[in-house]
């Protein structure tokens, strides 16, 4: 198997045309050259390997516009997935071209344009139906994963590497990774994440019979355990042992079993409700009592760098908001006076 010098060599030369495997080969060698995380390079790549499969692995000079078709036709994608790997297509083909393994003006997706992506509002639970949610979490540990959900707004990979050390509730704070982003941050412990932290960990305790700092503050649990009684599978218990020294993998799925657990739309859902859910809670709570820096505030605790990101997640259009608040029932212009009006040109 050629690498990437070689392939790209060979084709300068004209002695060997490259095939859609060895070019996606060779295109990830490159995004591995520069420094990029395992899951973006998979991002990345995973729309080519889809295309491989309905296109095979031809001459990758070769392919058109028809074949493209034959892509998006077959796994007949969402707008939002369409123009996310329709971006990824692109890049492929001008690395592609800029590694000379095609023509300078090869580009099979020229004639594609984006599609226009429909506002659909995401679920989101109602902060009055929070204290429902919690108590339709059958484990202990998926009561404490949610509520970290509601009150912190955090990812699922920052729940999965908290510590038992990284709670200070001397300081009211808790120390968070954000993977994401790369960085440190300490989110504030509000009382209500106390009060279910404080009953996790005493829970934590009497199940191990010890806290040590750096087990894992939502840990991995051993299946439910079943035994067979008379011939019949019988679930011996509901809780099943933990595993302090692993991580949970699953972190999505608490959240899931509760919204299903109240009757609500669990499929496609997760921690990312609960983010939805807390940011846009709490959002409504900030301005309600006055702060202008409402948005800024929920941001900053989700882990956004722009305030345009955060509005779109929490299913907000800060402007209009601001603008029905400035003006519903109340004069658009103070300084103007209450007499009668007057046609402009009347002369009588």
């Amino acid at each position: 198997m050629y690498d990437r010098l070689q392939i790209t060599n060979l084709a300068r030369r004209g002695t060997l045309y490259t095939s859609l495997a060895q070019a996606i080969k060779a295109y990830q060698q490159h995004l591995e050259s520069q420094n990029l995380k395992a899951n973006t390079i998979k991002n990345r790549t995973q729309p080519l390997r889809l295309a491989l499969e309905v296109l095979g692995s031809g001459d990758i000079s070769r392919i058109t516009g028809s074949d493209m078709d034959s892509v998006f036709a077959h796994y007949d994608w969402s707008p939002r997935t369409r123009n996310l790997y329709l971006s990824s297509y692109r890049s492929f083909f001008k690395w592609c071209r800029h590694s000379r393994l095609v023509p300078r003006d090869f580009d099979p997706t020229i004639n594609y344009s984006n599609r226009r992506i429909p506002r659909t509002q995401k679920q989101r639970v109602p902060v009055e139906n929070f204290p429902a949610l919690l108590d339709a979490c059958s484990h202990p540990r998926d009561r404490a994963t949610v509520a970290l959900g509601l009150y912190t707004f955090l990812r699922g990979s920052e729940l999965q590497t908290l510590q038992i050390q990284d709670v200070d509730f001397s300081e009211s704070m808790l120390r968070i990774y954000r993977h994401k982003t790369e960085d440190e941050d300490h989110l504030p412990i509000c009382t209500e994440l106390r009060d279910e932290l404080t009953r996790w960990l005493n829970w934590y305790r009497q199940d191990q019979r010890t806290l040590v700092p750096n087990w894992y503050l939502l840990p991995s649990k051993r299946p439910n355990h079943f035994t067979w009684v008379d011939g019949e599978r019988v679930q011996v218990s509901t809780t099943p042992p933990l595993r302090p020294d692993k991580m949970m993998t699953h972190p999505y799925r608490p959240a899931k079993r509760a919204l299903a657990s109240l009757g609500l739309d669990a499929v496609g859902e997760g921690e990312h409700t609960l983010r939805r859910s807390g940011a846009r809670a709490l959002f409504d709570a900030l301005r309600a009592e006055g702060h202008q820096g409402a948005l800024m505030r929920v941001s900053s605790m989700l882990g956004h760098r722009d305030t345009r990101i955060t509005e779109h997640y929490i299913g907000l259009d800060a402007e209009r908001v601001q603008r029905n608040e400035l003006l519903a029932g109340k004069p658009m212009f103070k300084t103007q006076g209450k007499t009668g009006l007057r046609v402009v040109g009347d002369d009588g």
